[in-house]
């Protein structure tokens, strides 16, 4: 546990949390699970979402506007739209304790810092910009769920002259719910998520368009495999925030989607000359850095020993799984499903902090008569 915390382990006397949707719930319930703050007040718009983030736990007590919300509070969590922050800290502003440190949970930061700088001067208040990254095709207070957090890069931007101590506490906190803190420019953070994130839900977006524009959505959904289906999923992103995101990185976004066009007209060329050397070359490249690419964000965590498991498609049969290596003590650091094909099964990845158990768990289940290979 972090130095930062009290001996009782509360990180936070009381902290505001300002938007109960998807991340700040799934935020709101790992904080109070774990018990790193003493008191969570929402609010939220919605009122109905406000009552569920109460009963399923990511608060302890809704308040009826966000001025009331914050006030005695040490942290300051905003988990509204990107476009919405800034007018949100100047409504709260005059409410806040001496000290507080406000943090949001928005994509983009450079446009954020930017508005806040003269908003905040002279004043004792502090903002440290913040972005796990972490998602769910699942939207709202129902879809939260504070394993979203586990193991996530979670981007910090302090605000110039942000004391170290008050910095420390926020990575303090973060590093106890599970997820693992980055420290960043504001302009280096929006340049990397627009290559990162951003752009891949604009080619998702584009990808399904294009299917449209052809006048024959209706059979390529019908043939629409693992492929298409695994491309476009970010496509089901909420449209409002997404259309936010993309206005507040807009010129990094830009610049990404330049290059991108250079790359798709690269590749055109190819295949109007039949080059199989540069066509095998691309799919190559693409392959051997695509492998590289680490699974929710671990690429600076330790590195996990993996297998596929192919799995039927029958009720509980991840439980199962789990179960059977379990109760010979094989310990399953991560569990992701790869691909669903109906009516015959799929498959199953499964990732190992030791080498050992990995081979423990590949010797069992084949043992078992479950097809399973190691991912090297």
């Amino acid at each position: 546990m972090s130095a930062a915390m009290s001996s009782r382990g509360a990180v936070y006397r009381r902290t505001a949390l300002l938007g109960t949707g998807l991340i700040g719930g799934s935020l709101g319930i790992r904080l109070r699970e774990r018990r790193l703050v003493r008191e969570i007040v929402g609010y939220d718009r919605d009122a109905g979402s406000l009552a569920l983030a109460l009963e399923r736990g990511a608060i302890d007590r809704g308040a009826s506007s966000a001025v009331e919300a914050v006030r005695g509070a040490q942290l300051v969590v905003l988990a509204v739209p990107v476009l919405s922050v800034v007018d949100l800290v100047r409504e709260i502003l005059p409410a806040l304790e001496p000290g507080a440190v406000i943090t949001d949970v928005s994509s983009t930061k450079q446009q954020i810092m930017e508005e806040l700088t003269p908003l905040l001067s002279g004043r004792q208040v502090y903002f440290i910009g913040g972005h796990p990254m972490a998602g769910s095709e699942e939207s709202g207070i129902r879809g939260a769920d504070p394993a979203l957090l586990e193991s996530a890069i979670y981007l910090l931007s302090p605000a110039r002259g942000t004391p170290e101590e008050i910095l420390e506490r926020l990575v303090g906190l973060v590093e106890a719910t599970g997820a693992q803190p980055l420290i960043i420019e504001p302009e280096e953070h929006d340049r990397l998520v627009a290559l990162a994130s951003h752009l891949p839900h604009l080619v998702a977006g584009a990808l399904v368009h294009s299917t449209l524009s052809g006048g024959e959505e209706e059979m390529v959904r019908t043939l629409a495999a693992g492929g298409f289906r695994d491309t476009t999923r970010v496509a089901l992103g909420s449209p409002e925030i997404w259309r936010d995101i993309c206005l507040s990185n807009r010129q990094a976004l830009a610049r990404a989607l330049e290059a991108f066009q250079g790359v798709l007209e690269r590749l055109r060329r190819q295949l109007e000359r039949g080059d199989a050397a540069a066509l095998e070359q691309f799919f190559r490249q693409a392959r051997e850095y695509r492998r590289r690419v680490p699974h929710r964000g671990r690429g600076i965590l330790p590195e996990l020993f993996e297998l596929v498991v192919l799995v039927p498609d029958t009720p509980g049969v991840i439980g199962r799984l789990a179960t059977l290596l379990g109760e010979t003590g094989i310990n399953i650091a991560s569990i992701e499903i790869l691909h669903v094909r109906e009516l015959e099964g799929g498959s199953l990845r499964l990732g190992f902090r030791e080498e050992e158990h990995r081979e423990a768990a590949l010797e069992l289940l084949r043992r078992k008569g479950y097809r399973a290979h190691c991912r090297r």
